[in-house]
């Protein structure tokens, strides 16, 4: 059993929390899962080691299925979703669709993103006992709507838990000097970050290397270029 824990509310909602916590949250949960391992997380191995977690001393068992199509309440078609049913009143349901199998890293996205629901958000559903349902599908997060915090903090969980912040500013720093980029360091001693200025090196010389590093941690290009400047590896201007 995964231990989790994080600072919340009596009604089990989580506190507000930066990015920076959300990220070492997934990068801890990732590593006692898969023993330290950043070799790219395959769903059904990540379904079979998180079948039971503890969050903030919360049993939660985690019933997963890819193997179906998956529909949302309204019954529209979509790429997963994470439900608790209080008629199984100790238990989520993580849904993928099996469409996502030959998508290899829509998958692995997917699929890490309903696990930061579950983690996040379905303690509190299951103290109230109210029925809760996330669902992703291809326009979330889409428009000029306002945040909802509760994708933002499973998007923030899905980057860190499919790359590591640490393993990907070693990676990055490691790409980076084999393509002959100019760096330079953010921080001091063994905390600091490599970061390259887009506008000074060019897009197309900084592709190779975001390529590289999507094929290492097995997610799509344009998912790492988000990461690297989320993490601030790729800046516009020093």
């Amino acid at each position: 059993m995964i231990e989790v824990a994080y600072p919340s509310y009596a009604s089990g909602e989580p506190r507000p929390m930066k990015a920076a916590v959300v990220r070492g949250i997934a990068s801890e949960v990732r590593r006692r899962l898969f023993a330290g391992s950043i070799r790219p997380i395959e769903p059904r191995d990540l379904a079979r080691r998180a079948s039971r977690l503890k969050v903030n001393g919360r049993e939660v068992r985690l019933i997963w299925d890819l193997e179906h199509d998956v529909h949302d309440s309204n019954g529209a078609p979509v790429l997963g979703i994470c439900e608790y049913d209080p008629q199984v009143p100790h238990a989520v349901m993580i849904s993928i669709s099996s469409e996502l199998a030959d998508e290899p890293e829509l998958f692995r996205s997917t699929a890490a993103h309903e696990f930061g629901h579950a983690i996040f958000d379905m303690p509190a559903a299951m103290r109230g006992g109210a029925r809760q349902s996330f669902g992703s599908g291809p326009a979330r997060g889409q428009g000029p709507a306002a945040i909802d915090w509760r994708e933002w903090r499973a998007d923030e969980f899905m980057g860190a838990f499919l790359a590591p912040p640490y393993h990907l500013s070693k990676a990055f720093a490691r790409h980076a000097t084999a393509a002959d980029l100019r760096m330079r360091w953010k921080g001091a001693s063994k905390l600091s970050a490599p970061v390259i200025c887009v506008r000074e090196v060019g897009e197309d010389l900084i592709e190779g290397v975001v390529d590289a590093l999507a094929e290492e941690f097995g997610v799509s290009p344009a998912f790492m270029a988000v990461r690297l400047r989320k993490c601030g590896h790729l800046v516009a201007s020093f």
